[in-house]
């Protein structure tokens, strides 16, 4: 059974380079900044209990009708939404992956198992272990897509087998899509959802467009499912200033997007090459905006990540993480010149000079 965890990144203190954080390094698109500004003025008026018109350009985005998209405060919200409605009994999430998919059906009572992926296959999924989980009984599966921490992704492929058996078998099928915006060529489950009605997938708008603050998110799913959703999910769950800068954001959404994409596919190859030549440090591929390492010292827990702390940069260590363990931490990119002080202080790693 997987634990409750509830350590995150982007908790840097003030002055400290926040790698622990996945966010676009772009930024925000300067028509959110325009729109934040704008958007204060209304502060003193009730947003629209539910946000159907937010929902609308959602769905333009998505390429699905309104009915198919529920917005939330950020996808996290949706997570435990869906938790709550739909309490399967027997989920299986593929480890190790975001905490709060394991801590929404925890606190609800339900006992999530974990299909572990490993180092050694470079924590790849294995699709055929996850059709044994439904044969042996799973009526949830859990997947990220591309997953966090790992950096890995399942193909259309191995994501439709997925789905159609979850569809032939009566069993949900979760696909997190939090950070697929950053990934060349990806496309997204999405595709998946009118022909197999048990698939949801959880699409975040915080990590793209840079507005962790503001939390807005969306599950798209068969109006079936995301109706009961619908019917159990809290008034004004998102707030007119969120409202007014994710429409912002979506009408920009196309060319900011793919400027994202250019440059972390470039600083993504980068960052991970540096990295791979400094000695003792493994580094995992990865097709998102973030990277997951391994360091082969590990003479003291957390002493990596108290290193770069000490000159100024807070990573993610995943130590408590289910299906992680010591010495192994996230990364996620930044302007490029700060990427060079990560790799500058990485390099400078001497874990027999070190003390805590």
């Amino acid at each position: 059974m997987i634990h409750l965890d509830r350590i995150h990144g982007g908790s840097a203190p003030e002055g400290v380079l926040d790698f622990s954080a996945s966010i676009n390094p772009v930024g925000p698109p300067p028509a959110a900044l325009d729109a934040y500004h704008a958007s204060i003025a209304n502060i003193s008026s009730y947003p629209p209990a539910y946000p159907h018109h937010l929902e609308e350009a959602l769905a333009g985005w998505l390429g699905v009708e309104p009915e198919w998209v529920l917005a939330g405060n950020g996808s996290t919200q949706l997570i435990y939404l869906m938790a709550r409605v739909l309490k399967p009994r027997h989920p299986v999430i593929a480890t190790p992956t975001f905490s709060e998919l394991a801590n929404s059906l925890i606190v609800e009572g339900i006992k999530p198992r974990a299909l572990n992926t490993t180092s050694e296959c470079n924590f790849r999924l294995d699709p055929e272990a996850v059709i044994r989980c439904l044969r042996d009984g799973a009526d949830a599966i859990l997947i990220g897509r591309p997953n966090s921490p790992t950096g890995t992704i399942a193909t259309m492929d191995e994501a439709a087998e997925i789905a159609m058996e979850c569809e032939r078998r009566g069993s949900w099928c979760v696909f997190d899509e939090a950070f697929i915006d950053f990934v060349q060529g990806a496309r997204s489950g999405v595709e998946f959802v009118e022909k197999n009605h048990k698939v949801i997938v959880l699409r975040s708008l915080t990590k793209i467009f840079a507005i962790p603050g503001l939390r807005v998110g969306c599950a798209v799913g068969h109006p079936d499912a995301i109706g009961k959703l619908r019917d159990a999910i809290e008034p004004w769950s998102v707030n007119a200033v969120a409202d007014r800068v994710t429409l912002a954001c979506l009408d920009v959404a196309e060319e900011f997007v793919q400027e994202t994409k250019d440059f972390v596919a470039v600083e993504m190859t980068r960052i991970a090459d540096a990295l791979s030549r400094v000695p003792r440090i493994r580094v995992f591929p990865s097709v998102a905006n973030f990277m997951m390492m391994e360091i082969a010292d590990k003479p003291i827990p957390g002493a990596f990540g108290k290193h770069m702390l000490d000159h100024g940069i807070r990573i993610r260590d995943l130590r408590t993480l289910p299906g992680c363990r010591e010495g192994q931490y996230r990364i996620g990119i930044r302007a490029r010149s700060e990427d060079d002080y990560l790799l500058e202080v990485a390099r400078s790693w001497t874990p027999r000079k070190l003390t805590l």
